[in-house]
């Protein structure tokens, strides 16, 4: 096994982050310094260190849904990131389904590669709660929901299933189907209507539920088959032992 892949599936980090690490000389490998990612390792029996931790493959799939505070970074690694919410975790489970910084809500935190991949190439319905200044009106709506193109990519709002306004300030409840969720940011400039505030309380069947910002709370087995089908009906094929 790899040992790029060994870290990725003991949930040091992503791939890209535990190849940068390993050539970093953070990984020591059987008391010997390793900068080569794709150097191979026996995982039951080699010892592996990172941050003087000894690294082991987990002996089960582990997936968290975690609420990211507003204005840190996804990422255990970044100054600014999430580690100081989620240490306990680290190590153990890496994140995704990432957030921007300036945006709060739900990600996932997990030990499965299989599901980086998916998440990678599948875009899950969203729900998200977002807070905007500007003179919101029918147009705007219209124009939303019919889509616009925007750095080569096609985007429009699934749903608006609520919308309060009070002068220039707006609060919707809306359907957004992308992973990457800074363009619905740019979809809201585009229409000249700022950003206060986002907020993603679902990612496809897994709901944020009653966490608070800085917790995280481990999917139920329910969760974790509906978030697999939900996976599958999108097109993306999974292993029968997945999950």
């Amino acid at each position: 096994m790899k040992l790029v892949d060994f870290l990725q599936a003991a949930g040091v980090a992503p791939k890209k982050e535990a190849a940068q690490i390993i050539k970093e000389g953070s990984v020591v490998v059987d008391g010997e310094v390793v900068l080569d990612p794709g150097r191979e390792i026996d995982p039951l029996r080699s010892k592996v260190y990172f941050a003087n931790l000894r690294v082991k493959l987990p002996r089960k799939p582990l997936i968290y849904a975690a609420y990211k505070p507003k204005d840190y970074n996804s990422s255990f690694m970044a100054k600014d990131g999430i580690y100081p919410f989620f240490k306990k975790l680290a190590f153990r489970v890496y994140p995704d389904a990432l957030l921007p910084k300036f945006a709060s809500g739900l990600i996932l935190l997990h030990n499965q590669p299989w599901l980086s991949k998916a998440l990678a190439k599948v875009d899950l319905p969203s729900l998200y709660r977002v807070k905007l200044r500007g003179n919101w009106g029918a147009k705007h709506r219209e124009k939303l929901l019919s889509g616009m193109r925007i750095e080569g990519k096609f985007l429009k709002l699934e749903r608006i299933l609520s919308e309060k306004k009070r002068g220039d300030r707006v609060s919707l409840l809306l359907e957004f189907t992308h992973r990457f969720p800074s363009l619905l940011k740019l979809m809201f400039l585009r229409r000249e209507l700022s950003v206060m505030a986002m907020t993603r309380i679902s990612l496809g069947p897994i709901k944020l539920g009653k966490l608070k910002g800085g917790e995280a709370r481990l999917l139920s087995q329910e969760e974790m088959e509906a978030l697999k089908e939900e996976l599958r009906k999108r097109g993306w094929k999974t292993r029968e032992n997945a999950l």
